[in-house]
């Protein structure tokens, strides 16, 4: 069965690409500069979104980005990082299949079936093959990475890969609030210096995908790396923009600490070898390094990274014996604080850890039919993490367990008034199913996207 594309004009004026299998009915019509949604052509159960650049020509190969998401929405990293797509002619292709929860077996044959249908599909630059993901995602994409020597580069946003990418590229990305910072940090630090690109790019954010302009970088530093042969691509044009990138981001790492600035520098040296972009960034690297601030600040990070293990045991403990008034009394006492820099990262790592201690606790709750176990964890989830919807759609879980749909109602539409959203997921969990007839629970459905 032949797998045929082609390009024809369209009514708007891009391109479009007709998408048909031999034999097979109906033909799928892809429009450049929008996301479409496809399956793969061995399994229909295996969806994803594309995106492919507004420039598309039928002439050309392009380097494709394959995105990984923990919650199966390949959308988001495409609507988020569609411009840098079109400024740099890349295909993006977001996974809906692979999640949190999966059998890893079944994730990664899904996530190596979705690369190699990308590959037959489009017109793909074969030394410019990329996977990216974000927190569970992450370990997916450096999965992905490691199983097939065709992956050029891998992208990890807020977690670090199993094991060693190299001699494949690899950039990791990770807010200094994110909880997995410290993850992510300890596998920079354990990788072997070598000519294989190993960087780890910071943000001030949190558990979060990273800013257009930290996934630019990132999308620069492997596209500049590329130890096979790529056609597509401007060398010099990228490294120019990289550095030109990196210097306008300094000052605003530099107000956080020179320690940060003097990284990013040293990674975008690191990744531009000797192109025509390093020099600038080398001029002011060697200024930056010989700064007082820089041993000055590494203490100052080091000592509160140290207390941060510390305090993740307490609070790893006292997630399972701490009753929900001592949590009101103490949490904003691990959680909170008037202090700058390494503190108020620390702090909110912190939270985003105890966070996700009180989601999986409360989850084998749920599992074991704990409901009395799984009612104080859901509680404190609230308390440790209120602005995180979550913990209200748990909430609402626990009160169908108990036959209370109003309350179970109520409880949701907190979960919507804290930004939850996912309908389908809501009306596919048979625990909400007895509340699906009722009119004041369709009313909060109608509230989601």
């Amino acid at each position: 069965m032949a797998i045929v594309l082609w390009s024809c004009g369209s009514e708007n004026g891009h391109d479009a690409v007709a998408d048909s299998l031999a034999g097979s009915a109906p033909e799928i019509v892809l429009t450049a500069g929008t996301i479409t949604s496809l399956t793969c052509k061995l399994d229909v159960s295996n969806g994803y979104e594309v995106y492919l650049p507004k420039t598309l020509s039928d002439s050309a190969q392009y380097p494709v980005l394959i995105f990984f998401t923990p919650n199966g929405k390949g959308r988001i990293p495409l609507e988020k990082y569609q411009p840098l797509a079109d400024k740099w002619e890349f295909i993006l292709v977001g996974s809906d299949y692979t999640k949190n929860g999966m059998d890893g077996n079944v994730a990664m044959n899904g996530a190596n079936e979705l690369v190699t249908d990308v590959k037959n599909r489009f017109n793909v630059d074969g030394a410019r093959v990329y996977v990216s993901g974000f927190s569970g995602g992450a370990r997916v994409a450096g999965g992905v990475a490691l199983s097939r020597m065709d992956i050029t580069g891998v992208i990890c946003c807020s977690a670090a890969p199993p094991a060693v990418i190299a001699p494949r590229g690899y950039v990791g990305i990770a807010g200094l609030g994110d909880m997995n910072y410290l993850e992510m940090k300890k596998f920079q630090k354990a990788q072997t210096p070598g000519s294989a690109l190993s960087e780890l790019l910071v943000f001030d954010g949190k558990h979060e995908w990273p800013p257009v302009s930290v996934m630019e970088n990132a999308m620069l530093m492997i596209s500049l790396y590329q130890p096979g042969t790529a056609v597509s691509g401007n060398m010099v044009q990228m490294s120019d923009s990289l550095s030109a990138n990196i210097l306008a981001q300094c000052d605003s790492l530099n107000r956080i600490s020179c320690l940060l600035e003097n990284g990013l520098l040293e990674s975008g040296i690191h990744a531009q070898r000797n192109l025509s972009g390093v020099g600038v960034l080398e001029d002011r690297f060697k200024k930056v390094s010989v700064s007082s601030c820089i041993v000055a600040e590494g203490k100052s990070w080091a000592k509160v990274e140290t207390q941060e293990s510390d305090l993740q045991k307490v609070l790893a403990e006292s997630v399972l014996s701490r009753d929900t008034a001592w949590w009101r009394q103490n949490a904003d006492s691990y959680f909170e604080t008037t202090k700058t820099g390494p503190e108020k990262f620390m702090r909110q790592r912190l939270r985003g850890y105890t966070s996700l201690l009180c989601y999986t606790y409360a989850n084998q709750a749920f599992g074991m039919q704990n409901i009395h176990a799984a009612e104080k964890l859901v509680k404190v989830y609230s308390i440790v993490d209120p602005s995180n919807s979550e913990w209200a759609v748990m909430e609402a879980s626990l009160f169908m367990r108990l036959s209370m749909v109003e309350q179970a109602t109520f409880s949701l539409d907190k979960a919507v008034s804290l930004g939850f959203t996912d309908r389908q997921r809501i009306e596919k969990d048979p625990v909400f199913g007895p509340a699906l007839a009722d009119p004041a629970f369709q009313v909060v459905l109608s509230k989601m996207n």
